[in-house]
């Protein structure tokens, strides 16, 4: 009966520890949602004339950023956006070398 315990103990300890460094290194999946969120509005209010698609949503544990990745629909224009506690707080616009 003891070994049982201590046994469900340790697996619970491991579990634990596994959602942590997940969190830790993967961020939040709801605050990646929101994140999203943020962005697609941000978008939509300042640069309405152009389409938008989010590629990606990376989180940076070092700071605490939900990194945005965006790409035009016809493809001219992509950049990342940076997203800390419900607010963009940097946004940089990169030129394809397409022609």
């Amino acid at each position: 009966m003891k070994g049982k315990a201590i046994l469900l103990s340790i697996l619970v300890l491991v579990l634990l520890m596994s959602g942590f460094i997940y969190f830790f290194l993967n961020g939040n999946p709801a605050e990646k949602g929101k994140s999203r969120e943020i962005v697609t509005t941000y978008l939509k209010e300042n640069y309405p004339e152009e389409s938008f698609k989010i590629t990606n949503v990376a989180y940076y544990p070092g700071e605490g950023i939900y990194i945005v990745h965006v790409i035009s629909k016809d493809g001219k224009t992509e950049g990342n956006l940076d997203v800390r506690n419900g607010r963009i707080i940097t946004e940089s616009v990169e030129f394809p070398f397409k022609q």
